[in-house]
């Protein structure tokens, strides 16, 4: 009886692995990504100007999530010249080399940090509460792309009324990667992988679904639990 449950068990998880490669080597991945990514209170009709941004972070400092939280942070701080709230989990020196590295980007004097929670949910609920007038002020919420959509539910589930977001895209590269015309040497017998596919893009979209499922499943849990 335990072999033929595990026997069957294998059999899903390879199932479930396969299914994981052969989506790495189609565009789904990329889709299902760029979606969480979307802001779900976009509006096209109407100009939105914040009049706050909140960054959420929760990585260290200098790391490549919150480096890419503050640089969309302080763009937008002196585009709107607005205030800027930093969201993150008490550590003395990742405030620290937050506050430096957004000073060097121009963003100056405009800049309050809330400690509360350590996951989306008790930090909104927590902004709520220490920064009530927040609840009628039009903000820019920044995060990663993968939480964009579930950070943004959050906020309006906690009662603020004007919010819209932003995703920390990182950029992408413009120039040539294949290896023809290239001085390579190494084993002559072994050919050369040309398809930039096969080098870069199945492995970065086999990241992409482990990012993507594990949100898709925090988004389900917030939703039961009612959170969104």
């Amino acid at each position: 009886m335990l072999k033929k449950i595990l026997n069957r068990f294998f059999v899903v998880l390879g199932v479930i692995f396969s299914l994981f490669l052969i989506l790495a080597i189609t565009p789904a991945p990329f889709y299902m990504h760029y979606n969480l990514g979307q802001d779900p209170n976009q509006d096209t009709t109407q100009v939105f100007e914040p009049q706050h941004v909140i960054m959420l972070g929760g990585a260290g400092m200098p790391s490549a999530g919150n480096l890419m939280r503050l640089y969309y942070t302080a763009g937008i701080a002196k585009f709107y010249d607005c205030q800027v709230t930093i969201v993150h989990p008490y550590d003395s020196i990742c405030h620290v080399k937050m506050d430096e590295f957004i000073e060097i980007q121009g963003v100056m004097g405009m800049v309050i940090h809330d400690t509360i929670g350590t996951n989306t949910r008790s930090q909104v609920l927590g902004l709520a509460e220490n920064h009530p007038e927040l609840l009628d002020t039009k903000i820019m919420v920044v995060t990663s792309p993968e939480h964009l959509r579930r950070t943004v539910k959050c906020f309006n589930k906690a009662g603020f009324q004007e919010v819209r977001g932003v995703a920390a895209y990182e950029g992408t590269v413009d120039f040539e990667l294949s290896l023809q015309n290239q001085v390579l040497k190494g084993e002559e017998a072994i050919p050369n992988v040309e398809s930039t596919k096969l080098r870069y893009t199945f492995w970065n979209y086999l990241k992409l679904e482990i990012d993507t499922y594990r949100e898709y499943f925090a988004l389900l849990y917030y939703r039961i639990k009612g959170w969104i």
